[in-house]
């Protein structure tokens, strides 16, 4: 197998693009950096392209992915270090780097079995509270996770870092309206609940129910999008001392944990 030593390589010059957003759109493709997501990358049967350095080979987990890719696709191609740190965006991508698929959805062909939370983000700006909170809800046994136009890139790579392999087992819509996904929720029997801080009730008072859809919105400045008179409920964390928030991401998970506590069945 011939090595690539070139970042100027087409294939590697092609890779590197994902790098930016308007080309993962237009493309409908991203980078997934490292063992853990590139095999559920290959779980899911998303992988388009794979690069590889020779370092991945030296574990018995690398030598098992590359089998499993090499049943999966035949554009697996074997890089230098060099050539892998310029593909790469992180300081250690573990020897491997995939291009992978987005998973289009839309909310007409979206249907939660309504067993667990959903989340709406409104104009959330960071990936690492993007990709936390998709982590979150995966765990949680959530089923989507809607981005209204404004929020971070869940493709982005510090939110794919920070998903854990996530998406690629939650649903992921973005560039939604607010009143779209009102509509939806109207429609499906979603009950909206807003974490805020201003004429908010005690999170542990809310009526929480399995068909929740969570609402979080920008880390400094609330919610841009969505008008709050047309939320069900406005859940507050108390904060002790003088502390002004939490985290949003961090936020995000009691929330989360708090609306599925009372099911029959936890993990």
């Amino acid at each position: 197998m011939d090595i690539i030593t070139s970042p100027q390589n087409q294939w590697v010059s092609e890779a590197r693009k994902l790098h930016q957003k308007k080309h993962r759109d237009a493309q409908g493709l991203f980078l997934a950096e490292g063992l853990r997501l590139v095999e559920e990358a290959v779980k899911k049967d998303r992988v388009e392209q794979v690069f590889f350095h020779e370092s991945i080979a030296s574990t018995e987990r690398g030598m098992a992915l590359l089998k499993s890719l090499s049943a999966k696709t035949q554009n697996i191609v074997q890089v230098s270090s060099r050539v892998l740190d310029a593909i790469a965006e992180t300081e250690t991508p573990q020897g491997i780097v995939a291009v992978v698929r987005q998973a289009a959805m839309t909310l007409e062909n979206f249907s939660p079995r309504g067993q667990g939370p959903l989340v709406v983000l409104d104009s959330l700006q960071d990936p690492g509270n993007l990709g936390t909170i998709l982590r979150t809800l995966w765990a949680a046994g959530g089923e989507g996770l809607l981005c209204l136009a404004g929020t971070a890139d869940p493709y982005n790579s510090k939110a794919v870092r920070a998903s854990m392999g996530a998406l690629f087992n939650i649903p992921i819509m973005t560039g939604l309206q607010w009143p779209e996904v009102r509509q939806w929720c109207l429609q499906k029997g979603y009950m909206t609940v807003a974490g805020s801080l201003c004429n908010a009730i005690d999170y542990r008072q809310v009526p929480w129910q399995d068909k929740t859809m969570l609402c979080i919105g920008n880390e400094g400045r609330g919610f841009l999008e969505i008008p709050e008179e047309e939320l069900q409920y406005k859940a507050k964390i108390p904060l002790a001392s003088e502390a002004e928030s939490l985290n949003a991401a961090v936020a995000a998970g009691i929330l989360l944990y708090e609306a599925v506590r009372n099911r029959p069945v936890m993990l």
